[in-house]
Order: structure tokens, then C-alpha cells, then sequence
């Protein structure tokens, strides 16, 4: 069902859609990789539905799916497609989140060289936006090595149509040219693909528009625009509309550049495509400002304002304002022109954008003549003459300029490369580490084994001087696990184990093991602890051996009728490796001479089992037993390594054995240790620090800073909500909640402190880092996005804070007063005030 959602994306986005819901339904576990690939294609489906911010949602889900389950590559497709959607939104600072998490998510992955490489691309296309347009080159080229490393025409066709944009952001129409050339050399090459093809040829006309051939811009972008709409692309055909209506207006063609920038205008809104909004508005203000339809000029202007500063597109807020500035000075509003002006050249230089910055020096030289002030016009006269020496007069400049970018590209491209470089001999380096671990695995596996091995010899050694019995009953028991379907891996495992089922007589008086005769009913007793000191020998080991052999040396002594020792199990109660062990040593035992006894055979020993089957044995297993022991055993080696015989080694193996399991048991008993405290400071839920360990940060805190004098301060939250929604959806939901708020907390004050969760809806952060109230705002404001992102729209959260030593100097009153202020704005707030 999965595979046929995204060949119906572009021919029918409504059974995509309801597709994609019902594998959402089907996939059950959100923790699955089905639920998490189901979220991704469940966003794909809603955005070409045009239900953008249902998408971003999907899309959210899905990372944090993909984090939970490990899966960089997955979560990095994830990422791109969030930021690439928060990209169309114009939320620029979103996107560029969600595009370096995939960066980083792919850059280590063999399999991540496309995705990485899409992420570059638009990471670049937010850095323009945003007014770095050298580093946005810089990430272009890396893109487009990467293409290239891969071979991806398309990838590097998309690469060089940005790059020619910056180009022409700079000015170099020749290179801008070279770049489309090589471009639309490339996509020859492919199929023909209307959506490839119609942005080459957008730039081709911006190009020649930028050039002044408005005829010949205009020609090439009715070509993009019929290609556009042939697409199919409706997004492609607003950009379309928006580049023919800007070449007629470049045209002074007024009737044709209203009905396309209207198109444009009304395209972009059913698309919430913001950025085309903003541009659309942006240059219908300046076609009402140049028909002379100034209130209509100037309410659009507005309105492409608003949009610009919601989004953060530096470049769009500098041409507004600089349109605006103009149309107040047209229209005599001084004091406003004045105000827009300085706020655009103030733009135009922190992004160096040359050309806006000789625009609003002569805008503003022209305000300054009109109120009087020759001087400051003079200024601004002699700073637009420089500027258009630079710009006109100085071809030198221009190729130094075009030099040092070219400087920064190949240091960029240099740096990607020794990225890339540095990437494979961490790639090669983490193989070689991962073959030495499974190498040291093996030898750790056959370690313990071999200190299985001296183990049980050395116990069976006390009254068997051999040490063949254990091995006997190890090689018995797998071979009946065998016969009773046991992988074969695990019946080796427990061939091994078995071999250790009478540890425990270690600790049994040589005078009760050895005694020739019948044993007292005290020695008997006494006897019959070797269970229980066996089990206790074996106990809290980690490893799948050490646990089936603790089992074993409790259990094998049990009997199926609930008379044996040492806890009186019966039947089933018994764990069937006790169950099959207890009947391959009472066999052994019975074949074998011992001092009281001599040897029975075969047959004698399995008749005794027989009339035994039902007290003391499982009636089941004595059956698959019979069988697998009248036959011959064909089994090639030996189940686990062969012992060597004690008399031919040295006796301080066995010393040596002791020492071995004194220190594994040593770093187990550590180990637990540790993961003990650690869930003992940790909330089971979020996996925050809980009360406790925030109690503990505070103190430890409050002795540094007495002593360095260094502030801290304590931020309390609370979550507003939580109770609503238990209410409405239920408690897993509402954990869900806690864990969504838990690690938005962590994302937006992650290296200001750790984040604890104190009780129910309540956490705290400490942090030794200066935050002042607009910091701390944005902060929080940063954690009721990300909240957004994941899903919970409505989602809000209150916060106080208490500073050491101004407020208070004992960590109870700092977290009592930045409670009581966390709920006093969480009144306020509630009570509509500020």
C-alpha cells in the first residue's frame, strides 16, 4: 500500500491521501519503522493536497520517529522535507533548523550524498533570503560536488540554476549565462521534463532583463511561462506569471504586467506561498506607484510589508521600504519618507546590497534638499557618486569583487573537500572499529565460555576426578533441546550452561560430598543447598549463558510432582532448561560408575526414567529424551570447547577462574550500581532528571557559584493544557504531550542547562548563562514552535525565573520564587494582561 501513495501524489492527491491515512492506522506503534515511513508519506499526500501546515505536522512526527528508532538516513529525508516546506512558508529560521539536522543527519552516511545535498541546496536559498549570499554560494558549490560525486544530472541542474541567481545577485551576467548554458547542456541530455526546463529559462530571461533587453527577456520568459503551465506545476506557474509580469513592467507594457502579477498574486495565495506573495505585492506597488494609482500603490506596499518582516526576508523588507520611502516622498510625507529611507539604506548595508544602498543615498539626498539640509543632501549626493563610480566606473573593482568571491567558493569547496576527505577515513575508521568490536565479542564469548569450562570442572573436580560428567550432561541436555526444536545456537548455549548445573557444591563440606555411605537427614539438608549456593554463584550475571545457567543450578534438582528442592516447583512451574538438565543428569548418573553404584546400561537407565515419568519427570520429555537417547550421538564437535583434562593444567587455572568471575561480577555489581542511581534520578517518562536530580544540580551549583561568584539563575515551567487534553484524548496522549514539551525544552535551551521534569506538568532549568527577559522570551517562544512542529498546535507553556544571589541564596527559596512567578504570569496571562 505504502509503494502505490507516491505514484499517485501528482495524478490524484485525494486516494494519496486516504492511502496514507489508512497506513497510518495500520502501522500501530508510533515507536515502529512502518508508523514513522507512514508520517512521511502522510505529509507528502497532505501537501499535495495544499494542506501545508497538516504536513509540516506529519513531517515532524516523523523525525522524532526516525530519532527514537536510529535511522539517520530516514530522519534526514524527514528533515529536508520539513525545511523545504518551511522554506515555501517563508519561515526562514524553521527551515534552516530542519535543513542542517538533515546535513548533519546525512553527511556521515554513504547513502546520504543525495539528501545532503538537496538540504544544501535549499539551506543556500534561505542564506540568499536571508542576506549571506556568499556563504549560500558557498553551499551551492558543496551541493554541487556532491551531484556530481553521484552523477545526479538533475541535482546538478537545480544547483546551477541557483548558482546562476547569486551570480546575478553580483552582477556577473557572463558567468550567470555560462552557468544556464551548462545547465541546459545537462538537461538535453535527459528526458524531456517541463519542470526542469522551466526555471533554466526564468533565469535566462532575468538574465536579459537585467541586461536591459526587456524584449528579448520578455520573449524567453513567455517561453518559461508556457512551459510552466504546461507542467501542470501550479507553484511553477505563479514564479511564471511573477517573472512575465515583472519583464512587462520593466517594459512599461502596464496592461499585460497587471494581468500577470494579478495571477501571480491570486496563485500564490491558494498556495500560501509567501515569498511569491511578497514579490507579487511588491511589484504591483510599484505598477500602481508608476500609473499614478498612489492610495492603491501604497496599501499594496503595506501589505508586502507586513509579509516580509513576518517571514524574515531581509532582501523583500529592503525593496519595500525602499518603495515605500519613495512613494512618501512623491506624495509629501516627509517625516515617513524619511523614517522608511533610513531603516532601507540601513538594510541595504548589513546585507551589502550595492545597488539598494545608491538608491536609498539618492532617495534620501532628494528628502534632505526638499526640508533645506544642502549639507546632508551633499552627503548622500557624494556617497551615491561613489557608489556609482563602484558600480559603473570600475570594471578593476568588479573583477577584485569577482575575485575574492571566487576566493571564498574555492576555500568552500576546498573545505568541502577535505570534509569529504576527513567523512570517508571516519567512515573506514568507524568499520575497523566496528570489525575489532565483533572480533573482541568473540574472544570475550569464548572467554566466558572457557571460565564456564574451569568452573564447572573445578566444582565437579570434588568428587569426579575426570570432569567428564559435566560434560556429559551439558553435550545430553543439547541434544534433547535440539530434538525439541531449539535453534541450534541456543541449544549451545545451553549445552554450555549445563555444565555448570552443580557449581554450587564448591561451597559443600568435603565431608557431606565425599562421604561413601548414606547421608543424615542434616547432611542431606546440607546437601541440598548446593541449589541455592550454585544459583547465588551465577546470580545478576547480563549474558544469555550466565542467566540459563543460574537458572539451571536452582532448578535442576526440582521434581515434576513438587517433592523435590529446593522451592518444591511443580510441572510446569519448573523452567524447561531445569526440566531437560535434571533428566540428562539423573541418566548420567545411572550410566555411570560411582562409589555406591555400579554402571547400568542404556536401555536399564531409560527403563527408570520411563516408570519415573510423571513424578519426577516432565511425561513429555521423557518421550523426545527416549527417542534422542537410543540413537547414536552424530553430532560432529563437541557443544562448546573442549575441557582439558585438570591434571594436565596447572592449579592456579583454577585460581585464575575465581579471579575472572570476581571481576566480572565486580563490574556487573558497578554497572547496576550506576544504571540504579541513574534511574533513580531520572524521569522514567521524558528520561529528564527528575526533582531529585534537580535538587542535587542546585545545591552542587549554589556551593560553585558562593565560591567563584558566578550568577545562576532557575527557570521554572509549567504546561498549560495537560489536564484538557488527558481529558479529551486520554492519558497516552497526554504523555505523548509531556514527551513533545520535554524535548522542546531541551532543543531551545539545550546549551543554556539541563532540563528536569519536577512532577506532573512542572520543569525547571538551571543555567549559569545571562539571559534577560527578551532572551528568555524568545526562548520560550522557540519551545511553542517546536511544540507546534510536533504536532500540538494550540500548546503553550508558563515561565518564572529566580536569580542567585539578587532574589535569593538558597536553592528552596530560588525554586519557590521562580514558581511563584511562573504561575503569577500564568494568572496574568489568563486574565488577559501583560
Amino acid at each position: 500500500m505504502q509503494r502505490a501513495i507516491p505514484e499517485l501524489l501528482d495524478v490524484d492527491p485525494a486516494q494519496a491521501l486516504a492511502l496514507a491515512q489508512t497506513c497510518c492506522a495500520l502501522a500501530g506503534t508510533p515507536g515502529s519503522s512502518e508508523a514513522a515511513e507512514s508520517q512521511v508519506l502522510l505529509g507528502r499526500a497532505l501537501l499535495a493536497s495544499g494542506q501545508q501546515a497538516e504536513a509540516l505536522a506529519a513531517f515532524c512526527r516523523s523525525t522524532e520517529h526516525f530519532e527514537r528508532l536510529d535511522q539517520p538516513i530516514a530522519g534526514a529525508e524527514a528533515h529536508s522535507l520539513a525545511g523545504k516546506l518551511q522554506l515555501d512558508l517563508g519561515r526562514f529560521d524553521e527551515a534552516a533548523w530542519h535543513l542542517e539536522q538533515a546535513v548533519r543527519l546525512a553527511q556521515n552516511e554513504p547513502e546520504g550524498q543525495g539528501i545532503q545535498a538537496t538540504a544544501l541546496n535549499h539551506l543556500a536559498i534561505v542564506n540568499h533570503h536571508q542576506g549571506r549570499v556568499t556563504e549560500a554560494l558557498g553551499l551551492l558549490h558543496q551541493a554541487l560536488q556532491l551531484r556530481e560525486d553521484e552523477q545526479h544530472v538533475t541535482g546538478q541542474i537545480h544547483c546551477l540554476i541557483n548558482i546562476s541567481n547569486i551570480q546575478m545577485w553580483f552582477g556577473q551576467y557572463d558567468e550567470a549565462v555560462r552557468s544556464l548554458t551548462r545547465a541546459y547542456t545537462l538537461y538535453k541530455t535527459q528526458p524531456a521534463d517541463l519542470k526542469l526546463e522551466t526555471p533554466i529559462l526564468h533565469n535566462l530571461a532575468h538574465v536579459h532583463s537585467m541586461r536591459g533587453d526587456n524584449d528579448l527577456a520578455i520573449e524567453v520568459m513567455e517561453a518559461a511561462y508556457k512551459s510552466a503551465v504546461g507542467s501542470g506545476d501550479r507553484r511553477m506557474q505563479a514564479t511564471a506569471s511573477l517573472n512575465l509580469g515583472m519583464c512587462c513592467l520593466d517594459a512599461q507594457q502596464f496592461d499585460r504586467a497587471l494581468e500577470y502579477l494579478q495571477l501571480a498574486l491570486k496563485l500564490s495565495r491558494e498556495l500560501r506561498y509567501q515569498v511569491g506573495e511578497l514579490s507579487a505585492l511588491d511589484s504591483l506597488g510599484n505598477l500602481y506607484s508608476q500609473t499614478g494609482e498612489l492610495a492603491l500603490a501604497s496599501q499594496t506596499i503595506r501589505e508586502a510589508l507586513v509579509i516580509a518582516l513576518e517571514i524574515g526576508s531581509k532582501q523583500g523588507e529592503l525593496e519595500v521600504r525602499l518603495q515605500l520611502g519613495r512613494l512618501h516622498l512623491r506624495q509629501g510625507e516627509l517625516d515617513a519618507a524619511h523614517q522608511e529611507l533610513n531603516a532601507a539604506l540601513e538594510l541595504a548595508v548589513g546585507i551589502q546590497s550595492v545597488k539598494e544602498q545608491a538608491e536609498a543615498h539618492e532617495a534620501l539626498a532628494e528628502y534632505f534638499e526638499r526640508r533645506g539640509s544642502l549639507a546632508e543632501a551633499l552627503t548622500h549626493s557624494r556617497e551615491l557618486t561613489r557608489i556609482e563610480r563602484e558600480l559603473f566606473n570600475a570594471e578593476r573593482d568588479r573583477q577584485t569583487r569577482n575575485l575574492s568571491i571566487q576566493f571564498e567558493v574555492e576555500r568552500a569547496r576546498h573545505d568541502a573537500e577535505i570534509y569529504r576527505v576527513r567523512t570517508d577515513v571516519e567512515h573506514e575508521g568507524r568499520q575497523r572499529a566496528e570489525e575489532q568490536v565483533r572480533v573482541r565479542t568473540a574472544e570475550l564469548a569464548r572467554a566466558q565460555q572457557e571460565v564456564v569450562t574451569r568452573l564447572a570442572m573445578a566444582a565437579e573436580y570434588r568428587d569426579d576426578t575426570t570432569g567428564e560428567h559435566t560434560r556429559r550432561v551439558g553435550r545430553t541436555s543439547a541434544r534433547i533441546a535440539l530434538a525439541l526444536g531449539w535453534p541450534e545456537g541456543r541449544a549451545n548455549v545451553l549445552g554450555i550452561a549445563a555444565r555448570l548445573h552443580d557449581v554450587g557444591k564448591i561451597g559443600i563440606p568435603d565431608s557431606v560430598l565425599l562421604k561413601s555411605g548414606k547421608l543424615d537427614s542434616a547432611e542431606f539438608r546440607q546437601m541440598q543447598t548446593h541449589t541455592l549456593i550454585g544459583a547465588r554463584i551465577l546470580s545478576g550475571g547480563r549474558s544469555e549463558l550466565l542467566r540459563l545457567a543460574e537458572e539451571i543450578a536452582l532448578t535442576h534438582h526440582e521434581r515434576w510432582d513438587g517433592s523435590g528442592y529446593p522451592r518444591g516447583l511443580q510441572a510446569t512451574q519448573i523452567p524447561l532448561s531445569g526440566r531437560i538438565v535434571a533428566l540428562a543428569d539423573v541418566f548420567d548418573a545411572l550410566t555411570q560408575v560411582r562409589p555406591y553404584k555400579t554402571a547400568w546400561s542404556t536401555q536399564e537407565a531409560l527403563d527408570e526414567i520411563r516408570r519415573q515419568t510423571g513424578s519426577h519427570f516432565d511425561p513429555d520429555l521423557v518421550e523426545t529424551a527416549v527417542e534422542v537417547l537410543t540413537q547414536p550421538d552424530t553430532h560432529s564437535g563437541d557443544w562448546g570447547e573442549e575441557p582439558l583434562p585438570l591434571e594436565q593444567e596447572d592449579a592456579s587455572h583454577v585460581l585464575t577462574v575465581f579471579e575472572q568471575l570476581l571481576v566480572e561480577r565486580t563490574r556487573e555489581l558497578e554497572q547496576a550500581r550506576q544504571e540504579a542511581e541513574r534511574l533513580a534520578l531520572t524521569d522514567s517518562l521524558t528520561e529528564l532528571g527528575n526533582r531529585r536530580a534537580l535538587e542535587q544540580r542546585l545545591e552542587r551549583t549554589l556551593r560553585q557559584s558562593a565560591e567563584s561568584r558566578v550568577p545562576f539563575t532557575v527557570l521554572s515551567f509549567d504546561l498549560d493544557g495537560l489536564k484538557a487534553v488527558n481529558d479529551a484524548q486520554g492519558h497516552a496522549q497526554g504523555d505523548r504531550f509531556l514527551q513533545a514539551f520535554a524535548l522542546s525544552l531541551t532543543q531551545a535551551f539545550g546549551e543554556a542547562g539541563l532540563a528536569y521534569r519536577i512532577g506532573g506538568d512542572e520543569f525547571a532549568i538551571v543555567t549559569t548563562q545571562p539571559l534577560d527577559e527578551a532572551a528568555l522570551r524568545d526562548r520560550l517562544g522557540q519551545v511553542h514552535e517546536q511544540l507546534r512542529c510536533q504536532g500540538f498546535e494550540d500548546a503553550s507553556a508558563s515561565m518564572g525565573h529566580a536569580q542567585y544571589p539578587q532574589d535569593a541564596q538558597t536553592a528552596g527559596d530560588l525554586l519557590r520564587l521562580s514558581d511563584q512567578r511562573m504561575y503569577h504570569r500564568k494568572l496574568s496571562r489568563r486574565r488577559g494582561m501583560h
